[in-house]
C-alpha cells in the first residue's frame, strides 16, 4: 500500500520503485536490440540486392536469402523480442499501481515478476538514469489529480513519439520503394528482374517498416482516443462533483491503466535516440498541458494557489 503522507512525486524515487524502473528499462533495451538486429539484417539484405542490381552480377543467393528472411519474420521472429517487451509492460505496470495506489488487475496483467528477479534485473542494468529518477514530470496535485496527470502524461506523450516514429519509418520505407522503381526504369529492368534483384532482397525490410508503422500508429490512435475522453470526464466531473468526485476518478484511472498496460504489450519502444531527439520540445509542450489541468482544478477550488513568501 502507498503512504498517504507522501506524495507521489517523492514516491517515486524511492529505492523499491527506482529498481522496478532499473529492471523495465533493462527489459526494454533487450527488447529493442533484438529489434534492431532484425531491421539492420533487413537493411543489409536490401542493400546487398541493391548493390547486386547495380553491379549486375548473379542475384540468386542474395533473392533466397531475402524470400526466407522475410518469411521467418512473417512467422513470428520477433517473438524473441516480445517475450522481454511483455516481462517490461509488468514491470512498469507494478511501478505504475505501486505508485498510483492502484489495484492490480490479475485479469489484464496476470501475476507480479518476483521480487527476487526484480533485483536481478536492477542490478544488471547499466544505462543512463538520467530519464529515470523523477520519471513522472507533473505538478504537485491532490489525490487523484496527481495520478490522471500521469496517466496524461502517459497517453499523451506516448501517442506523439508514437506517431512521429511510424511516420519517419513509413516515409524510409516508401522511399526505398520508389527508389527501387526509379532504378528498374533506369535500368531498363524487365518487371520480374526488378522483383528478383531490388525488392525480394528487400522483402524483410519493407516488411518490417510496415509492420513498424501500423502498430506503433495504432498504438497512438488508441492513446489519443484515451486522452480525450480522459480530458472530458476530468472536466465534467469537476464541474459537476468537485472535491467529492474521487471515487469516479479513481474508478476512471484504473481503466485507463488497462489501456495503458494493453498498449505496453504491443510495440518496443521508439528507439532511445529518436525519443532523446525531441526530448526538450515534448516536455515543453506537456508542461503547458500541465498547466491546463492545473488552472482547471485552481478555478473548482480544489487546488490552492501557493501563498507569496513572506517579506
Amino acid at each position: 500500500m502507498t503512504d498517504p503522507a507522501k506524495s507521489l512525486l517523492s514516491r517515486q524515487t524511492e529505492p523499491e520503485m527506482m529498481a522496478l524502473l532499473r529492471a523495465m528499462s533493462g527489459c526494454h533495451a533487450r527488447a529493442q536490440r533484438l529489434d534492431n538486429l532484425r531491421m539492420i539484417f533487413s537493411i543489409l539484405l536490401g542493400v546487398a540486392g541493391a548493390v547486386v542490381a547495380l553491379t549486375g552480377v548473379s542475384s540468386t543467393v542474395v533473392t533466397a536469402v531475402g524470400a526466407l528472411w522475410a518469411l521467418a519474420n512473417a512467422v513470428g521472429l520477433g517473438t524473441w523480442s516480445r517475450g522481454q517487451l511483455g516481462r517490461a509492460a509488468v514491470l512498469q505496470e507494478m511501478f505504475d499501481v505501486r505508485l498510483f495506489g492502484l489495484p492490480w488487475n490479475t485479469v489484464a496483467a496476470g501475476g507480479e515478476v518476483s521480487a527476487a528477479e526484480v533485483s536481478r534485473l536492477h542490478r544488471a542494468y547499466r544505462g543512463d538514469e538520467r530519464y529515470l529518477r523523477d520519471y513522472y514530470e507533473v505538478p504537485a496535485l491532490p489525490t487523484p489529480y496527481d495520478v490522471l496527470a500521469c496517466q496524461q502524461q502517459n497517453l499523451g506523450w506516448g501517442a506523439r513519439v508514437r506517431r512521429r516514429y511510424a511516420h519517419v519509418v513509413l516515409g524510409g520505407t516508401a522511399v526505398w520503394a520508389v527508389l527501387g522503381v526509379v532504378f528498374g526504369v533506369t535500368a531498363g529492368l524487365t518487371v520480374s528482374q526488378l522483383l528478383l534483384q531490388w525488392y525480394v532482397p528487400s522483402l524483410g525490410a519493407l516488411l518490417l517498416g510496415l509492420e513498424i508503422y501500423r502498430s506503433q500508429r495504432d498504438v497512438a490512435a488508441e492513446r489519443e482516443q484515451a486522452l480525450a475522453v480522459m480530458q472530458e470526464r476530468i472536466a465534467a466531473t469537476v464541474a459537476r462533483h468537485g472535491a467529492h468526485g474521487s471515487a469516479e476518478l479513481f474508478t476512471l484511472a484504473r481503466q485507463i491503466q488497462d489501456l495503458i498496460f494493453r498498449s505496453r504489450q504491443r510495440q518496443t519502444r521508439v528507439p532511445d535516440w529518436f525519443f532523446r531527439r525531441f526530448h526538450a520540445a515534448d516536455r515543453h509542450d506537456f508542461q503547458a498541458a500541465m498547466t491546463t489541468l492545473t488552472r482547471l482544478l485552481h478555478d473548482a477550488r480544489l487546488l490552492t494557489p501557493p501563498r507569496a513568501a513572506a517579506r
